[in-house]
This record gives structure tokens, C-alpha cells and sequence, in this order.
């Protein structure tokens, strides 16, 4: 029987039981929960209008301390405070039911650690007891020891080691009671600092409609594509058609200039055509992203922006592809809405990281009063980064600045930063 809890180790034959790691688990236990509960009861006491705070604390230790003894990793009850919010996490986490769990968690981890404590100090008595005694009969021999009020016990130099037969006996109590007293603490805690149903179920409906919101601008994408090709590409092409059509006829009817006049412009229309085809591949996925990383691939869509495009590149790493997409996109769903909505004259993006999350921030100066629910491009952006475990937000009051913020983790990110400079250069951008 394979054993993953210490739970289950308690139910293990005797034999089993403490030849396995569970013995060593429960003494771990027990001294990890004694000093958490005597390093942090006269603090917390001291500082009891931080309660919450120490309780928030406490939990982010018990989680890694309950791996230990066979727990699985318990995630955490908390919401994710956007970068913006920042000023009003300590509101969010005193209105959040998690939070004051915690608190209950820690007020019974400290009780639990100073039982722990006075547990750990009896059992130190229990073992050193007989070795005392044996100590004692090989010393002084004769001697008459008071175990209790009425019980005394002689020892001297024939029976110094009969007090040490009982020292396997107490070795043997003691792991079954450390063992037991840590499942007993591990469980109770772990109970409390667990997310409730109803939490992750909420975070099952977010992540549902992140799903949705993303197969909906795939929808909007393909939509996208197909009318490009169709009021673009396609014309063009039927008109090459057509003019290679008329250099047919004029060169049935001999008419040289009429000829060429009808090549020249069938090469025009298919340069257009091209023009208009690679506009249309652009717009799916840049090669210069693949190939360069989002701050190249946004100076290039600079490069082609008839609005002032300002890149300011704080260290911004190289991600996953997928979310070097979301970003790109974010600045161009921004670029767009900034040319056709808000009569800004400029966008500035910045691009960064903080502690674990990259950023990507675009700032116009247009007249603001952008609602992102009133359009499809921003809410399928938001759903492509809360399926990348970051975060969307839109900040536009009226009379401006429009402000959209990207958030997202660095899982996988390398060391790289694009185009090799860190630090705040500024970039304007020809008018297109």
C-alpha cells in the first residue's frame, strides 16, 4: 500500500509504520507548529489591529508547510488584485470571507503551536527520564529515586539499564502521537485555508467565459480576414482579370500603345493586389514578431500608422508566442479605436515588467469615453488574457486620456528583452 498522507501512514501495520518517513513527518510537524505558534504569539498579540495580515501570512506558510506531510498544494482563496487596484488591496482582502478564515487558521495555529511546545517538552522529559536513571545507578549506586508522591524506584549497578528497555516503548508512543497531532493540525488548517466551492466555482465561470469571449473573436477574426480578402484582394484580383482581358483584345486589334497602356495597368492593379494581401497576412500574425519579439513587431506597425505612435521599452522580456500575440493585438485594436473614435493625435505604449507580470499600457490623447462592452475588439482581448492568467483593463473618462492595460505572467518568459535595450527610450514614429 502506497502511502501519500500521513493520514494514511497512521493506518499502516506498526512495523511499517515506523520504519516509513511518516514517524519523522509528525516530529517535523510538531516542531514547526511549536515555533510558529511561540515565534508569533507575542507579535500578534503586540499587533492585534494587524490580525488579518499576520492571518494572510500564516496561510501562505501552512501551504507550503502541509506539502510536507502529504497535503496536495492548496491553492489560494484570494482574488487577483489587478496592478491598478494595488492601492485598495488591503480593502479587498479585509472584504474577502478567505481572509478571515485565515485569521481563524492562525489564532488556531498558535493555541496548536504552544500545545505543540508543551508536547515537545514532555516528550523530552519522557525520553531523557530513564537515561537519567541510568545515569543515576551507575553513579550513585544504592540511590532510591521519587518517581511520584509514593512510587520510588532503586537502582544502583546491577539494574542501572532497565529504566533504558523502556526508552523503545516511549520511542514508539511518541511517533504515534506526532504523527497524529500533526494530521490532526494539517487537516484542521488545511480545511480553513482552502478555497471554498463557490470560489472556485467562480473561477470556473471566469474561466468559461474567457473561453467563450476567445472563441467569439476567433469568430470576429475569421469574419475579419474574409471581408479583407473580399473587398480587397478579390477585387483586385478581378480587376487584374479584367485588365488581362483587355490586353487580349488590343493585341488581337494590333494597337501597340493600347497594349501596353492595358499591361502598365494590369501590373498596377497587381501590385495593389499584393499590397492588399500582405496588409491582410499582416493583420493575422506578424513575421517580424515571431521573429523579433513585440517591440520590433510594434515599431514596424509604426512604421506603417498614420497616427503618432510613440514605443517606450522599459525591459519588456520575450514570451510565449501566444501572449506576444495578445500584446500586439492590444496595441492595434488601441491604434485603431484612437484613429477612428477618439480624435487622438498620439498613442504611447509602454512595455515593462513588475515582481512576476509583464505589462503592455497604451495611452491616447483622444477625448475619451471608450465603453469596452459596446465593442467586440477589447472584449476579445480581455478573454485572450484572463486565458493567459493576466488580466485586461480600460480606463477612459471623459475628456480622456484612454488608457488600456495588459497584464501578463511571466510563466515561461526568457531573459531577453527586445530589440536588446533596457531603460526608457522614446520613439516617434513617421506619419504613415
Amino acid at each position: 500500500m502506497r502511502t501519500e498522507t500521513i493520514w494514511q501512514g497512521l493506518m499502516l501495520p506498526p512495523g511499517r509504520f515506523l520504519i516509513s518517513r511518516w514517524p519523522w513527518a509528525g516530529l517535523l510537524g510538531v516542531v514547526i507548529t511549536a515555533v510558529l505558534g511561540v515565534v508569533l504569539v507575542l507579535p500578534v498579540v503586540a499587533t492585534i489591529v494587524i490580525l488579518p495580515l499576520w492571518g494572510i501570512l500564516f496561510a501562505m506558510i501552512e501551504r507550503k508547510r502541509l506539502r510536507l506531510i502529504g497535503h496536495p498544494a492548496r491553492a489560494s482563496g484570494h482574488v487577483r488584485v489587478p496592478r491598478e487596484e494595488k492601492h485598495n488591496w488591503l480593502w479587498i482582502r479585509l472584504t474577502e470571507p478567505t481572509t478571515w478564515r485565515e485569521v481563524v487558521a492562525l489564532s488556531i495555529g498558535i493555541i496548536m503551536g504552544l500545545l505543540a511546545f508543551a508536547l515537545l517538552l514532555a516528550q523530552v522529559i519522557a525520553v531523557g527520564l530513564p537515561f537519567a536513571l541510568a545515569v543515576t545507578g551507575l553513579t550513585r549506586p544504592g540511590a532510591e529515586v521519587n518517581l511520584f508522591s509514593d512510587v520510588t524506584f532503586a537502582v544502583g549497578v546491577d539494574n542501572w539499564w532497565h529504566p533504558l528497555l523502556c526508552v523503545p516503548l516511549i520511542l514508539v508512543v511518541t511517533a504515534y502521537v506526532n504523527a497524529s497531532f500533526t494530521a490532526l493540525h494539517g487537516g484542521v488548517i488545511s480545511r480553513l485555508i482552502a478555497p471554498r466551492v463557490a470560489e472556485i466555482d467562480r473561477r470556473v465561470a471566469q474561466l468559461t467565459r474567457s473561453r467563450a469571449a476567445i472563441v467569439s473573436a476567433h469568430e470576429d477574426e475569421r469574419r475579419r480576414i474574409e471581408r479583407d480578402l473580399h473587398d480587397g484582394v478579390q477585387q483586385e484580383l478581378v480587376g487584374i482579370a479584367a485588365r488581362l482581358a483587355m490586353l487580349e483584345l488590343e493585341l488581337r486589334s494590333g494597337d501597340a500603345d493600347a497594349s501596353r497602356a492595358a499591361l502598365i495597368a494590369a501590373q498596377d492593379q497587381t501590385e495593389r493586389a499584393l499590397v492588399s494581401l500582405r496588409s491582410t497576412v499582416r493583420g493575422i500574425h506578424p513575421t517580424v514578431l515571431a521573429d523579433h519579439g513585440l517591440t520590433e513587431a510594434l515599431r514596424e506597425l509604426a512604421g506603417r500608422s498614420t497616427l503618432v505612435l510613440r514605443i517606450r521599452d522599459d525591459g519588456f522580456p520575450r514570451m510565449r508566442p501566444d501572449a506576444e500575440a495578445a500584446g500586439y493585438f492590444l496595441v492595434a485594436e488601441a491604434l485603431t479605436n484612437a484613429t477612428k473614435h477618439s480624435a487622438a493625435s498620439r498613442l504611447t505604449v509602454e512595455l515593462g515588467s513588475q515582481n512576476d507580470r509583464a505589462y503592455i499600457r497604451a495611452t491616447d490623447d483622444g477625448h475619451g469615453g471608450a465603453d469596452p462592452e459596446q465593442g467586440t475588439g477589447l472584449r476579445g482581448l480581455a478573454g485572450r488574457a484572463e486565458a493567459l492568467g493576466g488580466a485586461l483593463t480600460v480606463s477612459s473618462p471623459l475628456g480622456g486620456p484612454t488608457v488600456v492595460l495588459m497584464e501578463l505572467p511571466l510563466i515561461g518568459s526568457g531573459e531577453i528583452t527586445h530589440g536588446g535595450k533596457r531603460g526608457g527610450a522614446d520613439e516617434d514614429s513617421p506619419r504613415g
